[in-house]
């Protein structure tokens, strides 16, 4: 993982050591799957951006 990585993991934790140890494990299994050397930030937010919502149609 790189450093810029881990401080977002440490921010986006707030303190929740269940939350970091959570979303590292999800990074390390996507990041294995994908058969990725190095973890970064690219791969943080295709996993925890959230994509808008569509309006629905009234």
């Amino acid at each position: 993982m790189t450093k810029p990585l881990l401080d977002t993991l440490v921010g986006h934790s707030a303190g929740n050591l269940r939350l970091l140890n959570t979303m590292a494990a999800e990074l390390l299994t996507v990041g294995a799957e994908k058969e990725q050397a190095q973890l970064d930030e690219k791969l943080f937010l295709k996993l925890y951006t959230r994509l808008p919502r569509k309006a629905s149609a009234r």
